[in-house]
């Protein structure tokens, strides 16, 4: 799995998390502009979140758990993102910071391959 598809709640595109490969358990990941993005999202609640300042690689987890992939990061701003991947490569992602949270729906186009 190199690219995995965030889309809002509501399933509007918002973001593509593309992963290094081929090491696991810990890969660099970085946020990617979505093509179909539009100008609400981007200045939404998690628009502002998943795009804070300027694209930054960060450190990310890779495992593989029961019923899928989980990838796991904390953003420039303190976000920890949680990315869960089941085996038909649909799922969710979640980001907390303190009491607030955002999340959505996430898929892999390009299927499990490590």
């Amino acid at each position: 799995m190199n690219m995995i598809v965030l889309m809002t709640a509501a399933g509007a595109p918002l973001a593509m998390l593309g992963l290094s490969t081929p090491v696991a358990p810990e890969r660099s990941c970085i946020f990617m502009v979505h093509p179909q993005i539009t100008s609400a999202v981007f200045e939404s609640k998690e628009g502002k979140i998943v795009f804070p300042d300027r694209p930054t690689e960060y450190p990310c987890s890779y495992a593989k758990v029961k019923g899928g992939t989980g990838i796991a990061f904390t953003n420039q701003n303190g976000w920890r993102f949680v990315v869960s991947i089941g085996k038909g490569d649909e799922g969710t992602w979640k980001a907390s910071l303190a009491d607030d949270s955002v999340s959505g729906r996430a898929f892999s186009p390009f299927g499990d391959g490590k």
